[in-house]
Order: C-alpha cells, then structure tokens, then sequence
C-alpha cells in the first residue's frame, strides 16, 4: 500500500463519491478511480458498495478504515517532525488525561515539561478509557493516563499498562441523601434511587446490584462525561464514582459525600498510563510522563490521601 492511495481511500470514506474525493485532493477523478482500484486489487476485495448514490464503505473498507487512519496520522506526524526538525517550528503532543488526577498534578506536571519543552504544543483531550482506548489502538494519542476498572479486562490485553495509582471506587451522593445515614436500608434504597454512571459501566453496575441482592435500577442515566459532575442539578441520585471526588476542591461546591465503602464494597479502579504494544513513547511523551509521576508523587507526600493509593 502507498500513501497515496491510502490518502485517496481516506477522502473517498469520507465524502462519499469519486469526485467530491477528487476536488478535495485536487486531483483528476480518474486518478482516483486508479488509486482505489489498485488498493483493491493488492488488498485482493472491493472496499466500497458502488451505487448511483456513490460510494458507502463495505465490511472490508470499514476494517481497514482505523489503519488507514493510523497510517496516515503517522506519515503527517513523521513529516511534521523531520520539518520541525529542519526548521525549528513548534512540535505538538497529543494528550488525553483522565478528571481524577488532581489539577496541582497536572499544574505541577506541565510546568517541568515546560522547562526541557518550552517550544511543544500539548493538545488535550476526553481522558475517559473509552474514548481513549481506539485512540490509543489508532496510534492517535501520544499519552493516555486513563482510569479502567478490572471489568474492562478484555480491552487491557491489547495495551501495554504502567499503573499510577489506585483509586477506591464507590457510591457518591449530595449530602443529606437518606443512602447515606449509617442506619439505612441500603437495598431498598439502592433499588429505589436514580442512578449516575457512563455507558463502559452500565453492565457493571447492574452486576454488582444484583449481587448485592438488588434488581435493576428503576431510574438509570448514562452520561458521556464525568458522572459526579450530574450531581450538580440532580440531587437525588447516586453516581458510581472514585471516591476521592469528595475530597476534590474542585467539587467543595457541589457538597458530596460518600457512602461508606464497606456497605457497598466495589473494586478499586487503576488510574495508568496505556500504550499500544510495540510502541514505544516519543521523547517528549516519556518526559512527559516522568513529569506527572514526580508531581503525584510530591502530592502525596504533602498529605493522607482517603481515596488514593499510590501504585
């Protein structure tokens, strides 16, 4: 395969039709036509369904599609470099953080790297394991410093995982919820309650109710973002959250308590750095790295962390 033609592949996926692929590359549509054939026949199977509406990528375009993708996310990056190199222009590193890691680590992190990096430009993004993980597997990020539970064990055997710390995971609520009282019936108003939590943990949720001898939650929403954060205009429910949230000065205004962990016992969370196997770090990933290690590092040594147990 060349670049070119995975290139042409590429707009084709994306807009639909040999012309509209051929304008955006601003080149003819015969050489379009060309390049996908080609591709085809060294894959040995069409990649699109051809119709009068255009081109729709068939079962063997969409598997390849994320390689594609991988591709050429790595020659643009690997041209970038060397130009950057050349040239001395601004190099970025792809990032994606998870919520839990306190804002001063994060603070504390990006001014070291700063020091040996002044001239990098980082660029964030949705540090949760889900959306990470075919980012991770595309080679689209160049760190990913995510929060996974054990129940994601399928997904962690394609990726090489260096643990950060632990986090005990638990049921957070708005202070003042009747959960919370030593002295309440816990089924009843696990069963009852509204419930938080993302869509990677519906399943595990309902499982560990159920083990716990409660049916399914009769009022459930699943959130795509940090789950605690719907607390704010929603009192009245309960988020599977890690429990360090409540200790978070992030959240002082959102008055959260946690359920004491021993009524309603849930495995710890691991909050890791995850890469692809195979793939090693860049320079400026792997410094990058050491430099959120050596800031939680001072951060728990400031103070007892209830929530948080260094790896």
């Amino acid at each position: 395969m060349k670049i070119r033609q995975i290139e042409v592949f590429l707009a084709v996926a994306e807009t639909g039709g040999v012309r509209r692929a051929a304008n955006r590359l601003c080149i003819t549509q015969s050489a379009v036509a060309k390049a996908i054939s080609q591709l085809e026949a060294e894959l040995g199977c069409p990649l699109f369904d051809r119709s009068a509406l255009g081109l729709r990528l068939n079962e063997a375009g969409q598997s390849l599609l994320p390689y594609a993708e991988s591709i050429a996310s790595n020659a643009t990056r690997a041209a970038a470099a060397v130009a950057a190199c050349a040239t001395g222009r601004v190099t970025s590193l792809r990032l994606a953080i998870t919520p839990t890691l306190p804002e001063e680590v994060l603070s504390a992190a990006v001014q070291r790297f700063r020091l040996r990096f002044p001239a990098v430009k980082l660029i964030f993004s949705s540090g949760f394991f889900s959306d990470c993980l075919p980012k991770i597997l595309t080679d689209r990020l160049d760190l990913a410093l995510v929060m996974a539970g054990r129940h994601q064990h399928e997904e962690l055997t394609s990726l090489v995982e260096e643990p950060l710390c632990t986090l005990t995971q638990g049921v957070v609520a708005r202070k003042g919820h009747p959960v919370l009282a030593p002295d309440s019936d816990l089924k009843t108003l696990l069963s009852k309650a509204e419930w938080l939590t993302t869509v990677q943990d519906e399943v595990f949720l309902i499982r560990r109710l159920h083990d716990f001898g409660v049916t399914a939650p009769r009022c459930l929403t699943l959130c795509d973002y940090y789950t605690v954060d719907a607390l704010n205009g929603t009192s009245g429910a309960l988020s599977l959250s890690p429990l360090c949230v409540v200790d978070d000065p992030r959240y002082a205004n959102r008055h959260l308590e946690a359920l004491d962990p021993r009524r309603f016992p849930l495995p710890p969370l691991t909050v890791s750095f995850f890469r692809q196997k195979g793939v090693e770090l860049s320079p400026t990933a792997d410094y990058m790295r050491f430099s959120i290690c050596e800031a939680f590092k001072g951060w728990c040594e400031k103070g007892h962390r209830r929530f948080v147990q260094p790896f």
